[in-house]
């Protein structure tokens, strides 16, 4: 059996800097006929994520200039104030999505995402582009959401800090407490128009949206057409029959944790990445997982299997508790069968002792 060393992964978590705001609460459920407080149900869960979709893709406009932060707060003031008097969650959820598509950057979101293709464009074929694209990016952002927000409470959300770029942009950086307990980092990038400040894209745990549709469209357009590319995002929102676009393969398509000897139990910095992997796969529902459990070479085999096998499945589960779906997982064991290093020292056995998880389609 192993014995024991050192964890390689030393957690490097984001901090937050000091000028926290106090947490931003989402309305309290309405009183029901009996006096009783209504439980906080789908319908309520389905406010609950329209509105964070407003939070992340608007900023409202006002007649004196503000900062990108003022923005984000006061646009959240209107949305509370919808919610606070609101009757039918359809059409609360339809009014801070008339806000959303009226204030956020579609045009330079879309730009951004076509790259140089963009100045190929004509006019009418960019004003198509832009509708679908952000059609896109708000199906694919409420995906996200809806996997990794909790469902028995309503959510926080903490607006952490706020950073000027140049003369017109700016980043927003967010805090939302998801299932389970742990934080999703949100950042915004906005740019300044008139005296306001619109949303161009957004960063969920590392993963840029736009930046991501920017890839996998750059692909397509290599190895097809434009006119493939359009037909795909139709389908996206409903007007098409192709298959449906995914965020591209990420930067981290291979994950590598590493393990305490002897010991099966994620580390901080594995949680974190594997967090990553499952925003991602939430928004990519054809993608699969497989997971390689490994052992250093000290020891009999068979404990060291077993102790493999635990490994691998510490990783499908915390991937399944983040609301990725088992039957997507495949987890094999290699033992110490598999070494990256092989010298008889510490150094080395610290490297084998980990779970390499590969993202697939």
């Amino acid at each position: 059996m192993e014995t024991m060393g050192p964890i390689p992964n030393s957690d490097s978590r984001w901090c937050a800097p000091p000028n926290v705001s106090p947490a931003t609460q989402w309305p309290r459920a309405r009183e029901g006929r009996n006096g009783s407080a209504r439980r906080p149900g789908r319908r309520g869960f389905s406010l609950a994520v329209g509105t964070m979709l407003a939070v992340i893709l608007i900023s409202s406009m006002s007649s004196a200039e503000t900062s990108p932060r003022g923005e984000l707060e006061d646009f959240f003031g209107q949305v509370t104030a919808i919610l606070s008097v609101a009757t039918n969650a359809k059409q609360a959820r339809d009014d801070v999505g008339n806000l959303a598509r009226a204030l956020f950057d579609g045009r330079e979101a879309a730009r951004q995402a076509l790259g140089p293709d963009w100045d190929r464009r004509t006019g009418a074929e960019r004003e198509e582009f832009i509708r679908m694209f952000t059609g896109v990016v708000e199906r694919a952002y409420l995906e996200i959401v809806q996997s990794r927000l909790p469902r028995d409470r309503p959510p926080t959300i903490r607006i952490v800090g706020e950073d000027i770029i140049a003369e017109r942009g700016a980043v927003v950086r967010t805090e939302v407490q998801a299932r389970y307990g742990n934080d999703m980092l949100l950042d915004y990038l906005m740019t300044r128009s008139g005296k306001g400040w619109l949303v161009r894209d957004v960063v969920i745990d590392g993963v840029s949206l736009v930046e991501n549709y920017r890839a996998q469209f750059a692909r397509i357009l290599r190895t097809s057409s434009y006119a493939d590319l359009v037909l795909r995002l139709r389908t996206v929102v409903g007007a098409g029959t192709r298959g449906p676009i995914a965020a591209p393969l990420p930067s981290f398509e291979v994950i590598v944790a590493y393990f305490d000897t002897s010991h099966a139990e994620l580390s901080p910095a594995a949680r974190r990445d594997l967090d990553r992997a499952a925003t991602w796969l939430a928004t990519n529902r054809h993608a699969r997982v497989l997971v390689e459990g490994h052992s250093d070479q000290r020891g009999d085999t068979r404990p060291n299997q077993a102790l493999a096998e635990r490994r691998a499945n510490s990783i499908r589960e915390h991937l399944v508790t983040q609301g990725v779906d088992g039957d997507r997982i495949t987890t094999v064991t290699y033992a110490g069968q598999r070494p990256v290093c092989q010298e008889p020292l510490e150094t080395c056995w610290v490297q084998n002792r980990r779970a390499v998880v590969r993202m697939t389609r």
